[in-house]
């Protein structure tokens, strides 16, 4: 309340220290207001409802040993069944995955494989495993474009059809026809005499 030798007015403080007291100041909505008391109340209760169930165990267990005992089986029991669910639960990710997700990310080359893994939340919950698949799915597209022009490129340079044309083309020519197999001698006899001879019977 009163000031002492060598302590600064308050009036004369600096604009500093108002700007850090008025920085420390938390403001918050009426619904962050409520959720705040709710969960400090749900933390209170929490905390009440186990020191009473501790307690309440506790003199079961000094009044009545053999209905504590039972209590604890069922409750080793309870636990069971929770970690056998949550195991349950962890396996059908691990099995879904097996059959939907792995075969499409290793039918990609090494290098997308390791791409995607480095990929920041890649595989972590839904929306990582989301981001697997869109990646590959588009990994996939662009190798099978790449592998079908390159069959195709192949395919192109055996068709000696092709290549001729292209040439032509090249050098500004009108394309030739294909030559003709050749025939034997007796089928290239075909001259009006000798059509005549054959059709009276003369040769």
């Amino acid at each position: 309340m009163f000031l002492r030798r060598g302590d600064a007015d308050p009036a004369e403080s600096s604009p500093d220290s108002a700007a850090e007291n008025a920085s420390s100041t938390l403001t918050l909505t009426q619904d962050e207001l409520d959720r705040r008391i709710q969960a400090e109340t749900d933390r209170r209760e929490a905390k009440r409802a186990q020191t009473q169930n501790v307690e309440r165990r506790r003199q079961l267990r000094d009044s009545d040993p053999w209905a504590y005992a039972e209590e604890e089986r069922k409750a080793e029991k309870q636990n069971e069944g929770n970690q056998a669910l949550q195991d349950f639960l962890g396996n059908i990710g691990v099995e879904h995955d097996k059959i939907s997700i792995d075969p499409l990310f290793l039918a990609l080359p090494k290098a997308e494989q390791e791409r995607i893994r480095k990929i920041d939340g890649a595989g972590t919950g839904l929306v990582g495993r989301k981001l697997v698949v869109d990646e590959a799915l588009q990994a996939l597209e662009k190798h099978w474009r790449a592998e079908g022009a390159k069959d195709a490129e192949q395919r192109l340079r055996r068709n000696q059809a092709f290549r001729k044309q292209l040439l032509a083309e090249a050098r500004g020519q009108t394309v030739e026809p294909d030559l003709l197999p050749p025939i034997s001698a007796s089928e290239s006899d075909r001259t009006v005499s000798a059509l005549l001879r054959k059709h009276y019977h003369m040769g």
